[in-house]
């Protein structure tokens, strides 16, 4: 799946270090190039474009936290709202009054379905509490890492989703350059960065800090474009994602944008097509 880099050019599969994330500008950032190969070898690209790869880890207390804290909201409001219907009132008090009103009024009810419900609907609510200050925390801080220790069906199903290609904005890719140990990267699909052609140029020979504040001093479009922080970082070409892998990963990035969203049938379409007998055989209608 990963080869090694051209040493002579960026071309469309291309990774290298020191690339730039908007969300993630604390973690070590690789950079995936998209550009088309035919613009990049006949020189038609005025930039090079790039998504951002970032640490398994990185994107799990980050990106991760929060699909899987949308998972877990929408699924307490649903737990929430049955048990209002349970103990016998209309779930639409769930959207006119305030959680700590409904659930003092389900405590006050005394028949024994009426306190199972309420029962359930004050886990889900405490389970939100948590959720919610899950958000709130730092990536990797200990409330998030506690958070997914509490979740751990949902945490296998977002890892496993996410490695059949099933969370539309993100693509796992095992490694980044060949023989790499590692738990793997995501490719942030919906950020798309670029670099300057100059700066690409320069890139295939590697950039140092010195080199990278010269860049910058000569050109300040430079500035925000690579991260080389330190003296430790050094930009460079350090693997390529080979054929058929990066038709793949190019055919999910491309689909994510030209998807056409349409509003759903409603419930109650569904409800009077499923009440409809079938049809028995040899009849029409």
């Amino acid at each position: 799946m990963i080869g090694y880099p051209s040493p002579h050019k960026l071309t469309q599969g291309t990774i290298f270090t020191c690339a730039a994330s908007e969300d993630y500008p604390t973690s070590e950032v690789r950079g995936l190039v998209i550009t088309a190969r035919c613009d990049v070898e006949h020189g038609k690209a005025p930039v090079i474009s790039y998504l951002p790869l970032v640490k398994f880890q990185d994107w799990l207390f980050q990106d991760g936290v929060r699909i899987l804290a949308s998972r877990i909201l929408a699924s307490s409001r649903g737990v929430m709202k049955a048990a209002i219907r349970d103990a016998g009132l209309t779930d639409s008090i769930f959207d006119t009054l305030s959680t700590n009103v409904v659930r003092e009024h389900l405590s006050s009810l005394t028949e024994k379905a009426q306190k199972a419900a309420s029962k359930r609907y004050n886990d889900a609510e405490k389970l939100t509490v948590t959720v919610k200050a899950a958000l709130a925390a730092a990536p990797g801080t200990k409330a998030a890492r506690e958070f997914f220790d509490s979740q751990q069906k949902e945490y296998r199903k977002i890892v496993s989703d996410l490695l059949s290609n099933g969370i539309a904005d993100y693509h796992f890719i095992e490694r980044t350059e060949p023989d790499e140990v590692c738990q793997g990267y995501v490719a942030l699909l919906r950020e798309i960065r670029y670099l300057p052609i100059g700066l690409s140029n320069e890139l295939i020979d590697g950039i140092d800090l010195n080199k990278f504040c010269a860049l910058c001093k000569e050109n300040q479009k430079y500035f925000d474009k690579l991260a080389v922080l330190n003296e430790d970082d050094y930009a460079m070409t350090v693997g390529l994602i080979e054929s058929p892998f990066i038709e793949l990963f190019m055919q999910r990035f491309t689909q994510l944008f030209s998807r056409i969203g349409v509003k759903d049938y409603s419930q109650e379409l569904l409800q009077f097509l499923h009440s409809i007998v079938p049809f028995t055989r040899g009849e029409t209608p």
